[in-house]
């Protein structure tokens, strides 16, 4: 009588312990505030003669590294590396020089999805430039997110003459116009590193053909969905009816 109690009790306790619930590993929140830290850690060597090493992209020249000197990535942002190795404790190198693929910052396919005629979302481009962007416009159905720093154009810093009484340098980078509630990108624009002059050379930065506009006014130049089927391309003039361009917009045609 006893074994029989004593195997009970076991098979009680058995039952209970198969019925408690089990421990489950809570997930843990991504930090929406963490900084990007795209391809840290890689280790890359210089793939050209020489290559002017910088404070910041397209900022002040602190040295060289030479062909074959080796590097370690601390983030890469467009066609800008920054990095660190035995002669510099931090700077920012031209990407392409140590074996990158050069982005042209001024090609839609940067941005377009021509498959599914929409833009990459947005932590596509927090990838690309190493950076969550900078709320510069907060609406109630929408907000416009800035990239600076990203060092458009390729070796050399530039002061545009805006007026001619004054020189002032220019915020060069992306801006994304996306709708609050979905997230979604609906235009673009993206600044040129020097003014364009002429309309064929701006469509060609962008390599795109030279084509009649759909329309023109004293500001802007534009073509709907004629040199991209589903965008909507838009150079933005310097000065008022100028034949300089300041920058280049994208944009998805409304619905």
């Amino acid at each position: 009588m006893k074994n029989i109690c004593n195997y009970w009790q076991i098979a009680m306790l058995m039952l209970l312990i198969g019925c408690a619930p089990k421990s489950t590993k809570t997930a843990v929140p991504e930090d929406p505030n963490a900084p990007i830290f795209t391809d840290a850690g890689e280790v890359m060597s210089v793939s050209v003669a020489a290559e002017n090493v910088r404070q910041r992209p397209n900022g002040k020249i602190l040295g060289q590294l030479r062909e074959n000197q080796k590097l370690t990535i601390v983030k890469r942002s467009g066609n800008w590396v920054c990095f660190s190795n035995e002669k510099f404790a931090r700077g920012w190198i031209w990407g392409p020089s140590v074996g990158y693929d050069y982005i042209n910052l001024y090609n839609r396919a940067t941005y377009f999805d021509s498959t599914r005629k929409t833009f990459y979302d947005i932590d596509y481009f927090r990838r690309m430039f190493s950076q969550r962007g900078e709320v510069r416009q907060s609406f109630s159905t929408s907000y416009e997110l800035f990239f600076g720093e990203i060092g458009l154009g390729s070796h050399e810093t530039t002061v545009l003459n805006v007026v001619e009484a004054s020189d002032e340098i220019v915020a060069h980078g992306v801006t994304l116009f996306v709708e609050r509630n979905s997230e979604r990108i609906t235009k673009i624009k993206v600044n040129y590193y020097q003014p364009m002059d002429g309309i064929e050379n701006a469509l060609a930065k962008s390599e795109l053909p030279n084509i009649q506009p759909t329309e023109e006014n004293n500001g802007h130049v534009i073509w709907r969905e004629t040199l991209v089927p589903g965008l909507i391309v838009d150079l933005e003039r310097r000065e008022w009816d100028s034949n300089w361009f300041s920058g280049l917009w994208f944009m998805l045609p409304e619905k």
